[in-house]
């Protein structure tokens, strides 16, 4: 099985359109030490011909573009056969709405994540004829096999597990639900079972048994201090108003002090455009790959 970052960035991607941040200017003016990014995004594939992307975010155009292998096969055609939500974040649904050229794909979602979609009278344009968008749920805690809109096996088989997490702004007054953010575990099907964590939303790390035990892991790298908006003047949000966990947190119980000791490889993606790891020069990037973290790239390939 194989995985590709198609983006690497949080929300906004890097650059952001709107931030005028030292580490936004410096990629648009194409410091050695920066690359730019696009909104966090997965595929997954066990034959290299069909593929499960992990959320849709507003770039999905361009990562299709940029990624030889989910090019069209034939004149009406996608290797693409699923497409499965971790929550129902603008960047990770907006892009839903791009892929709407009459080509059939499965969505997989919570229940939870799927009422907030419905509620959407967009939603309406992915519905351009029965079966155009097949909506599958997912379990908490179920093992599955991913299947396309037409019920043929992807050959790629996922487990949802609850994240913490909070509900995205245009969802807020409903109920909150342990649907509303999932992280999701990857495997073939085979024995000796290989498998990889895709968690890029996580609020806090007051339990790790679902991280434990896998090849690999891509974890939330979206902040590496709890106060890092703040003390370059942009926000007055910190990294938990945010529901994500920094990487550094001076009583011990940020994501790397709490992460090093897992075997397998350990990455960080769904990086914010101000968090210093982005630099490959800076203190902050040597201290986390000291600890055996990789920083996910836009195009990298994790094979399993």
């Amino acid at each position: 099985m194989r995985l590709t970052v198609l983006g690497s960035a949080a929300g906004g991607g890097f650059p952001q359109w709107n931030c005028g941040c030292p580490q936004c200017v410096a990629v648009r003016g194409n410091h050695a030490d920066f690359q730019g990014r696009t909104q966090d995004s997965v595929a997954v594939t066990r034959d290299g011909e069909s593929y499960v992307v992990v959320n849709a975010s507003p770039d999905v155009l361009e990562q299709i573009k940029r990624t030889r292998a989910l090019w069209p096969r034939a004149p009406r055609h996608s290797p693409i056969r699923a497409i499965v939500l971790t929550n129902g974040d603008m960047d990770h649904v907006l892009g839903l709405f791009a892929l709407r050229e009459s080509y059939p794909f499965a969505l997989y979602a919570t229940e939870a994540v799927w009422r907030g979609l419905e509620a959407n009278a967009f939603l309406r344009t992915l519905q351009r004829f029965e079966g155009h968008v097949v909506w599958r749920r997912l379990e908490i805690g179920h093992d599955m096999e991913i299947r396309d809109a037409a019920g043929e096996s992807t050959g790629v088989h996922l487990r949802a597990f609850a994240a913490p997490g909070k509900l995205p702004v245009h969802l807020m007054g409903g109920t909150p639900s342990p649907e509303d953010n999932v992280g999701l575990v990857f495997h073939d099907g085979s024995a000796p079972r290989r498998s990889a964590v895709y968690l890029t939303a996580c609020a806090h790390l007051e339990t790790r048994s679902d991280l434990e035990g896998h090849a690999a892991l891509l974890f939330d790298g979206t902040f590496y201090r709890e106060d890092e908006l703040v003390r370059l003047g942009l926000s007055q949000a910190v990294a938990k108003d945010m529901a994500h966990v920094p990487i550094t947190v001076d009583d011990g119980r940020g994501s790397l002090a709490r992460l090093s000791s897992l075997p397998g490889r350990k990455i960080y993606t769904h990086i914010n455009n101000t968090n210093p790891i982005l630099s490959k020069s800076s203190e902050e990037r040597r201290i986390v790959e000291a600890a055996g973290f990789e920083i996910a790239f836009d195009g990298m390939d994790i094979t399993l």
